[in-house]
Parts: C-alpha cells; sequence; structure tokens
C-alpha cells in the first residue's frame, strides 16, 4: 500500500504536506487515521463527527435524526410520519392526528363507551343477521340489533340472547314458499293489550316487528303486518 502524507490546505486547494514540513498552530488537527475532514470557516474540524447527507442541522451522529424531522433532537423520540407536533413516542397518533394529545382519547373499535352527545354526519347502520328454519328461535341480540327470519315450519320466537336495556332494533319475519307458518312468543316479549299480533300466512309473505328492550327480562314489540315489496 502506498504512503501518504497528511492532506493540507492551501490557497483553497487541497495538497499533500511536502515531505520535511510539519503542520504547527492550534486551530488545526488531525485524526490519526482520518475518515473524513470537515473545513469549519478557516479551521478543519476534527474527524469523528459525521453528518449525515441532507441533514444540515444535525451536530452528531450518535443523535440521529428520522428523514424530514429536522426538529427531532433525539432518535429515542419518535415521530409518526406527518405528526410534527408529537412530543414523545410513546404517545402514540394516527397519521394525520396531529392534535391528539395521546391513546386515552380514542375510541377502541370494540366496547368502549362514549359519554356526552355523539353526532354522525353521515350513515350509521348495523349488520342484519340472517335465520332460515323453524322450532324455538333465540336470536343473538348481543351480535345485533337487526334480524331477518324466515320461516319454514311453525315457530316459537323465545327469550333473545343477552338483550341489553336501551336496546332496539327490528326484525322481518318472511313466510318461506309454502306460507301458513304460525309464530307464538314467549321469554318476555311483550305486545300492545297483551296480545300478540297474527302473523300474514300468505307464501312468502312479509311483516316487521319492531322492538325495544325494557330491560333484560321484558321486550317491548309491535307489528307492521303485510309489508308489500320487502
Amino acid at each position: 500500500m502506498t504512503t501518504r502524507r497528511p492532506l493540507v490546505l492551501v490557497s483553497g486547494t487541497f495538497s499533500e504536506l511536502p515531505q520535511g514540513d510539519t503542520v504547527t498552530g492550534t486551530s488545526v488537527s488531525l485524526a490519526a487515521s482520518p475518515s473524513g475532514l470537515i473545513l469549519v470557516g478557516t479551521d478543519l474540524g476534527i474527524d469523528g463527527v459525521a453528518i449525515a447527507s441532507g441533514q444540515a442541522a444535525q451536530i452528531s451522529a450518535n443523535t440521529a435524526l428520522a428523514s424530514g424531522n429536522a426538529a427531532l433532537v433525539d432518535a429515542g423520540v419518535a415521530l409518526a410520519s406527518g405528526n410534527a407536533a408529537l412530543v414523545d413516542g410513546s404517545t402514540a397518533l394516527a397519521s394525520g392526528n396531529a392534535a391528539l394529545a395521546g391513546l386515552s382519547s380514542k375510541v377502541s373499535k370494540a366496547g368502549d363507551v362514549v359519554s356526552g352527545t355523539l353526532v354522525v354526519d353521515s350513515q350509521s347502520y348495523g349488520t342484519v343477521a340472517a335465520f332460515v328454519g323453524s322450532g324455538v328461535i333465540s336470536l343473538d341480540l348481543s351480535a345485533n340489533n337487526n334480524h331477518d327470519v324466515t320461516l319454514e315450519g311453525n315457530s316459537t320466537l323465545g327469550a333473545p340472547v343477552s338483550p341489553s336495556g336501551g336496546q332496539s332494533g327490528a326484525i322481518v319475519i318472511r313466510q318461506d314458499g309454502t306460507g301458513s307458518r304460525t309464530l307464538s312468543y314467549s321469554g318476555g316479549w311483550a305486545f300492545a293489550g297483551g296480545t300478540a299480533p297474527t302473523l300474514t300466512t300468505t307464501a312468502s309473505g312479509v311483516d316487521l316487528l319492531i322492538y325495544y328492550v325494557n330491560d333484560p327480562s321484558q321486550i317491548t314489540a309491535s307489528t307492521l303486518l303485510n309489508v308489500s315489496n320487502a
């Protein structure tokens, strides 16, 4: 390997130190095995302080800046993309929610209770659970508010699964292609005047039962009979 002498800056041009010459003065300091030299004004800086490309404000390679986050001081404090106001990586913000202070302000997908008034500017709806069959029908009100039931034989609408006080919804009740299917009620279903409705029994007939859960043991219901085009 060729032995080379240190580089010096003379009149704006780098060149090897002439043989026999030495570097003097305290304003210039060279590392023993320099990997790069930094010119600061008229002084040659000390090797070992690395500046990443494009990070003009970075002082030390030990303090890493995420790309585009010029104001980030410490790599241990992470900013989510686009959330320049995030102070601490332990407080995660969803992308675009710059004003969100912490996860405690967010509502999870299931199980959380919203206190106060909830305003919905667009549609709000729940999925409809379908049932086809006969016998004792126990609808799962813990999973769906709205149901679609097709009767294939005489049946009983029994106590639903896990109803909650204040819950409401609708149940479409359909006759199959044969018709003449009857539906009785048990398990806390209550109707005006204490009389259960007589459903439409023509083939493919449709009725709509609307309900409100007074409490888990009593469900008040009303029907719209012989609904056409449903």
